[in-house]
């Protein structure tokens, strides 16, 4: 069990990241979530811990027997948190090892987590596939539980909606999207034209802040050959990230993570 010095939330996704996620037992998730959790993934949304998202985490299960859970960064500031995580493991269905990246963010009612909105890169994990050779999973965070939590700065989160906002994140230098720092290449990213960002959630920790946004526009490219007939067509791409402010430069850093396979999928049925 967590030791007492963990703060309650950290000590809650301490035990939602190992006793339950990666070591896939079920039988807890009644003390990690309350009845009418919802996750929330680009449009889809699962409400209902047993209705709707125990199935949905069963199935994933199923296909990766062994799945790992890595977390690679920890936002807490008391009240709202966020993990940058990559899962891993190899399908049943195809055989293949494949690791991809994630950003959840987490509602908390101060016993039990209440809400999930999360992006995960099915993309690369497609590709691992194709590929049959899996990318390397990103280090672990050292120890994310045992900081204190830090509390959302005001001026941070405007910062960085107003980053959102103007879409400056979609170019901006020092921010890595998706697996392109396991060798992605920028142009595999989702162009959009005149793109228009909405800011579905926001919250922040310190210099950190957590962020789930639709960025709607004209597509350009970046999902391959086969999306040709695609460009000029309307198209919408979910993403959460979590984003760093330098104290001294108001320079912002980080991580997204974006809906992308869904993304095509979602303009492939628009042009049928």
């Amino acid at each position: 069990m967590p030791g007492p010095d963990l703060h309650p939330l950290s000590a809650l996704l301490r035990r939602y990241a190992y006793s339950y996620t990666a070591s896939h037992d079920l039988s807890i998730i009644g003390e990690l979530m309350v009845d009418d959790y919802e996750l929330l993934m680009g449009p889809f949304v699962a409400r209902g811990r047993e209705q709707h998202y125990r199935p949905a985490t069963e199935k994933q299960y199923r296909q990766y027997p062994g799945l790992g859970f890595t977390v690679h960064e920890l936002l807490n500031n008391g009240s709202r948190a966020a993990f940058r995580f990559s899962e891993h493991g190899r399908s049943l269905r195809n055989g293949q090892d494949a690791v991809w990246r994630g950003i959840s963010l987490y509602e908390y009612d101060g016993e039990r987590l209440t809400r999930c909105r999360v992006e995960q890169d099915y993309e690369s994990r497609q590709r691992q596939a194709a590929d049959g050779r899996a990318d390397v999973i990103p280090a672990p965070a050292m120890d994310p539980w045992t900081a204190p939590p830090a509390p959302a700065d005001a001026a941070g989160e405007q910062l960085v909606r107003d980053h959102l906002c103007s879409a400056a994140f979609l170019t901006a230098p020092g921010i890595v999207f998706d697996a392109e720092d396991a060798g992605d290449h920028p142009e595999n990213r989702v162009r959009l034209d005149a793109p228009t960002v909405e800011v579905l959630d926001l919250f922040g920790a310190g210099p950190a802040v957590a962020a789930h946004v639709a960025v709607d526009g004209s597509y350009l490219g970046g999902l391959g050959d086969g999306f040709a007939s695609a460009v000029g067509s309307t198209a919408r791409l979910y993403a959460t990230a979590i984003l760093h402010v330098a104290p001294a430069t108001g320079d912002i850093t980080g991580h997204v993570v974006t809906d992308r396979l869904a993304c095509g999928r979602r303009l492939s049925a628009a042009i049928a």
